[in-house]
C-alpha cells in the first residue's frame, strides 16, 4: 500500500480513537451530573430494592453451592432436592424482578428526560438465548432517538431474559432427573445463575436511573411507589 494512504489510514482511525474516548468521559461526567439529583428518598428507595434483591440471589447462590457439593459427594438424590428448593425461591424471584421492570416502564413515561444508559453487553451473559438478547438491544439501541426509548427497550429486554432464565432452569431440572450425571446440564444451571446476576445488577442500574430521572423532573414532585409484590 502507498505510504500516503497508510498515514490517511493511521490518521482516520487516530481520530475515531480519540472521539470514542472523548464520548467516554463525556459520557461519565454527564452520568456524575446525574447522580448529584438523587435525593436520600430516591435513595432509600434504591437501597431497599437493592438488599432485596441481593438477599434472594444469596439464597439462590447457597442452594446452588450445597447441591454442588452433595454432587461432588456423590448423593446426587440430595442434590437434586436442593436444587429444587433453590428453583422454588428463583420462581418467586423472577416475576417480581419482571413486575418491578414493567413499572418501571410506566413511571419512564412520566420524565421529560431520561438520564442515559448504555445498552446491555452481551459479554455479560453465558446463556446463548441472553446473547441474543443483548445482541439485540444494542443493535436496536443506536436505531432508537431518545433515551427514553431506549430506557424502555432495555427494561423489556431484561424483562424477556429472566423469562429465558427461569424456562431454562426449570427445564434443566428435567434433564438432570433423567441424566442426573451430566455434567453440561450442571454447567447450564451455573451459567443460569450468573446471568440471573447480570440481569438483576442490569435491573438495579435501570431502576437508579429511573429514579434520578424522577427526581430530576419537578425535583422529587413524582412520588416512585414500588411494586406491591415486593411486600416491603
Amino acid at each position: 500500500m502507498n505510504p500516503m494512504w497508510w498515514m490517511i489510514a493511521f490518521s482516520v482511525l487516530g481520530g475515531l480513537l480519540l472521539l470514542y474516548l472523548d464520548g467516554r468521559r463525556n459520557e461519565a461526567a454527564i452520568w456524575r451530573d446525574w447522580e448529584l439529583l438523587l435525593t436520600p428518598r430516591g435513595e432509600n428507595a434504591y437501597r431497599q430494592v437493592e438488599e432485596r434483591v441481593q438477599d434472594d440471589l444469596l439464597v439462590a447462590d447457597l442452594t446452588l453451592e450445597r447441591a454442588l457439593e452433595a454432587r461432588k459427594l456423590g448423593s446426587t438424590d440430595e442434590a437434586l432436592e436442593l436444587l429444587d428448593a433453590g428453583y422454588e425461591m428463583i420462581e418467586g424471584f423472577a416475576p417480581n424482578m419482571r413486575a418491578l421492570l414493567a413499572h418501571m416502564s410506566v413511571f419512564s413515561r412520566m420524565v421529560a428526560a431520561m438520564a442515559p444508559l448504555p445498552p446491555l453487553r452481551p459479554a455479560d451473559f453465558r446463556l446463548v438465548q441472553l446473547v441474543r438478547l443483548a445482541y439485540l438491544n444494542r443493535a436496536l439501541h443506536h436505531f432508537l432517538v431518545s433515551t427514553a426509548e431506549r430506557f424502555r427497550l432495555r427494561v423489556y429486554v431484561l424483562r424477556q431474559g429472566f423469562q429465558v432464565a427461569v424456562h431454562f432452569l426449570l427445564h434443566s431440572r428435567t434433564r438432570l432427573a433423567s441424566q442426573p450425571a451430566g455434567d453440561s446440564s450442571w454447567r447450564g444451571v451455573q451459567d443460569a445463575h450468573r446471568d440471573l446476576h447480570a440481569l438483576s445488577n442490569a435491573s438495579l442500574e435501570s431502576f437508579r436511573a429511573l429514579l434520578l430521572s424522577l427526581t430530576a423532573e419537578r425535583r422529587g414532585q413524582v412520588a416512585y411507589q414500588l411494586p406491591d409484590t415486593w411486600n416491603f
